[in-house]
């Protein structure tokens, strides 16, 4: 079998690259040299001493819809460092970024921005548009599925006097297709600069994290930079309708992170104990093909979707839903042969909003499902799947990825970070067998294992020598031990056979012997020394 080569500087330079990019990323393009006109959307006062004609007088205007839309003075911005770890060096941080973007005042003092905005940050200020006073801020809450967080002051001192001359925004989370929307961005000097859109779609999407889809308004507008690239507020009459994902410039297109969402967000943390948004854990499959509906035995105009997944530990697995069942109808809403429903605000939806929009974790969940050709009821509580209950870890931030150091082998998690970092490269040898394994854990989820721990690396050291060229490939066993996550394998590397670590992988060359006195005599010259390893293991 061919050997697969994991040279650790071509890692290192393939995933600080990523991270880099990923960092610089901007949902905005930047602005051009030439655009150099007034922002729209600021206001110009009447010139000193124009009155009407003939010099009458005039009744005090009562405030318009209009003069609310533009006050600013529900906007912060929010400045933040980030700095996260290579997912290919674990042991070692990237290089600090910056991120810039418009937080939007809420009642209490907090402030609402996106989950990406505080992702690995290590330090958070909120800065007045127009003063340039400087708050420090701290994370309250934050759902990176949800993309969405909470920030308040860090500094209870100097919070009343930065939030005097703030107003906090409400949510509006009445908007449908064909609203007209307005995105607010802040100029150099603090000025409002508005921009209409107009909502053309209504859908369920993933915002950052595979795997998890969420509601999402699509609109159509012109939107220009203004350096604010990470949150920006859109608004309907005043309130929060919702905040900007994404935006493609070429077509014109805003993705948006909708207020039904915040709202839900919001609700989450009132007591102090946010639960996250549930999941139902199912992988859905139209049965429009009439041969297929066949062999399911879906009579005449029967609808439903088959579910061709269940993921082990989520909603459905808990309330019994079997792979091969057809979905029929959840919590009194029918769902169709395409795995929609009909919302009565949004029209069809993927059943996907029914539990992570219109419901909220220990809330029931009732499903109709067919099996075997008859009709079943299947009730439960709904339940939200922890990152850390996945096999295969689907996103890492705030912290280190885990990992265990030997003699000069290196020991990790399998997460979806570790293998996004590759990117074009995971379609080829050892890293396309591990995306596959990240796509259908299955067998090993029956296994009983808890993580995926696998061979990522050698470093060049004598104990391991003739071994330099490995990586990865799973563990099995260590010293007889069957390795289910990181603390197997710390523990099984405490006993030795007979002076010697005995390494089973699933994968060539099966078999590795290291010498245990020289592993640990290589492990103390590893601890500060040029790879700049500060610890030989991190368990979180």
């Amino acid at each position: 079998m061919k050997r697969v080569v994991f040279p650790l500087f071509l890692a290192l330079l393939s995933a600080t690259s990523a991270v880099v990019a990923q960092n610089s990323a901007s949902v905005l393009e930047p602005r051009g040299k030439a655009e150099r006109k007034k922002p729209i959307g600021t206001i110009t006062p009447p010139p000193a001493g124009v009155l009407p004609k003939r010099n009458l007088p005039v009744a005090p205007a009562a405030p318009s819809q209009r003069e609310t839309i533009i006050r600013s003075t529900s906007l912060v911005k929010v400045n933040a460092t980030s700095q996260g770890y290579n997912p290919h060096i674990p042991w070692q941080k990237e290089s600090p970024g910056a991120r810039r973007g418009l937080g939007v005042v809420l009642a209490g003092n907090r402030i609402l921005v996106t989950g990406q905005m505080v992702a690995d940050a290590t330090y958070i200020e909120l800065e007045m548009p127009e003063s340039g006073q400087k708050l420090p801020a701290k994370v309250v809450a934050v759902d990176y599925e949800a993309n969405v967080a909470l920030l308040a002051s860090a500094s209870p001192s100097k919070e009343k006097e930065f939030f005097a001359s703030l107003t906090p925004m409400t949510l509006d989370t009445s908007a449908r297709i064909g609203d007209s929307l307005s995105i607010w961005q802040t100029g150099r000097v603090g000025d409002l600069i508005v921009t209409p859109m107009r909502i053309s779609k209504v859908m369920t999407q993933g915002y950052v994290v595979e795997n998890a889809s969420f509601l999402v308004y699509e609109a159509t507008g012109i939107v220009r930079s203004e350096g604010n690239s990470f949150t920006l507020p859109v608004v309907k009459g005043g309130k929060l309708a919702a905040l900007l994902l994404r935006y493609d410039s070429k077509n014109q297109v805003a993705t948006l992170l909708p207020a039904p969402i915040i709202e839900h967000f919001l609700k989450d943390t009132d007591d102090g104990q946010y639960d996250g948004f549930p999941s139902l854990g199912v992988e859905l499959q139209q049965t429009l093909d009439e041969q297929f509906r066949e062999y399911l035995g879906m009579k005449g105009g029967m609808k439903g979707a088959f579910i061709s997944g269940v993921s082990k530990g989520a909603s459905a697995d808990k309330i019994g839903v079997k792979q091969g069942d057809i979905i029929l109808s959840i919590n009194g809403f029918s769902v169709d042969s395409r795995g929609d429903y009909q919302d009565p605000q949004f029209g069809a939806l993927s059943i996907s909003h029914v539990v992570r929009g219109r419901a909220f974790v220990g809330d029931k969940i009732e499903m109709k499902v067919l099996r075997d050709g008859k009709e079943i009821e299947l009730s439960g509580k709904l339940l939200r799947k922890q990152p850390a209950d996945y096999l295969v870890t689907p996103y890492i931030f705030d912290r280190g990825p885990n990992y265990v150091m030997m003699g000069g082998l290196l020991f990790q998690e399998l997460s979806k970070p570790y293998l996004q970092a590759f990117g074009s490269d995971q379609q080829s040898g050892a890293i396309l067998r591990l995306s596959r394994i990240a796509e259908h854990p299955e067998d090993y989820e029956k296994e009983g294992r808890r993580k995926l721990v696998f061979l990522s690396a050698v470093l060049p050291t004598p104990t391991v020598q003739g071994y330099e060229r490995l990586g990865g490939q799973v563990v099995n066993l260590v010293n007889g031990v069957k390795v289910n996550d990181l603390n197997d394998l710390a523990e099984a590397f405490k006993t030795p056979k007979d002076g010697v670590h005995i390494i089973e992988l699933a994968d060539f060359p099966k078999l590795l012997h290291i010498d245990a006195v020289s592993a640990e005599r290589d492990n103390l010259k590893l601890v500060g020394g040029a790879y700049r390893i500060g610890t030989l293991k991190r368990i979180q």
